[in-house]
C-alpha cells in the first residue's frame, strides 16, 4: 500500500485495501501491511520483500520481473487531467497548457502519458506522492494534475471524486488498449497467485 490507513471513499487505495482484506478473509489469511512509495513498488515481490504488491500497478511489460507474476486485472484506467472548476472554459486538451504547469507523481502511468503527449512549452512538475501533488494544486502552484479515471472491468466508471473535481482530456494511454491494474504476486508464495485470480474472477472490484 502507498497509504497506511486510507479513509477517503474516493481513494483507490481504500478500495484496494478493502478488496485485499476481503480476499484474506475468504482464504483465512493474516495480512501485514507495508506502506511504500509507489515508484518501483512492483519490484518488491520479485525481490522477496512482500508476498503481494497492492499499490494499483498497471501491467506494463517493463514492470514484469523474474520472481513475481502479475495477477489477472481487477480494474482499468483512462488518462485524464484534473483542473479547477473555474478553469473549465479555458482548458480542454493537453495542448491548452502551453506555458502552464501540470503536476504528476513520479513512476505513475500518468508520468509516462504526460511526457509522451505534452507539447513543447508545457511545464511538467514531478512529485513523489499524491499528497504533495494535491497540496501544490490546492495552493495554486499547478494548473492541472495528470491522473486517471477508474473503470470496473465491465466498463462502468468507478466514482473517484465529487462534483468539485473536473476531469478533462480523457484518453487511453495506448490508443485502443486498456491500461489494466493488477496485483504483483511473489512466485515463492505457494498457491497465492491462483487464489488471487480465483477471487478476482468471482468478486467484482470494487466491493
Amino acid at each position: 500500500m502507498t497509504l497506511g490507513a486510507p479513509t477517503n471513499q474516493y481513494d483507490s487505495q481504500l478500495w484496494i485495501r478493502q478488496y485485499v482484506e476481503q480476499f484474506a478473509t475468504a482464504y483465512e489469511l493474516t495480512i501485514f501491511w507495508v506502506v511504500v512509495p509507489f515508484n518501483e513498488s512492483w519490484l518488491l515481490a520479485s525481490r522477496g520483500k512482500v508476498d503481494l504488491v497492492a499499490t494499483n500497478v498497471a501491467n506494463f511489460p517493463d514492470r514484469a520481473h523474474s520472481g513475481a507474476t502479475f495477477s489477472a486485472p481487477f480494474l482499468y484506467e483512462r488518462r485524464a487531467l484534473r483542473i479547477n472548476p473555474e478553469d473549465r472554459e479555458f482548458y480542454e486538451h493537453i495542448s491548452d497548457f502551453i506555458g502552464k504547469t501540470v503536476g504528476v507523481v513520479s513512476g505513475m502511468a500518468a508520468e509516462r502519458d504526460i511526457n509522451r503527449r505534452a507539447p513543447s512549452g508545457v511545464i511538467i512538475k514531478t512529485t513523489d506522492t499524491f499528497a504533495q501533488l494535491y497540496a501544490e494544486f490546492d495552493i495554486g502552484q499547478l494548473d492541472a494534475i495528470a491522473e486517471a479515471e477508474y473503470y470496473a472491468l465491465d466498463g462502468q466508471v468507478i466514482p473517484s471524486h465529487g462534483d468539485e473535481v473536473i476531469l478533462i482530456d480523457h484518453h487511453d494511454l495506448t490508443p485502443g488498449q486498456r491500461e489494466e491494474s493488477v496485483f504483483v504476486v511473489r512466485d515463492k508464495s505457494q498457491n497465492l497467485l491462483s487464489a488471487v485470480n480465483a477471487f478476482i474472477a468471482r468478486a467484482r472490484f470494487p466491493l
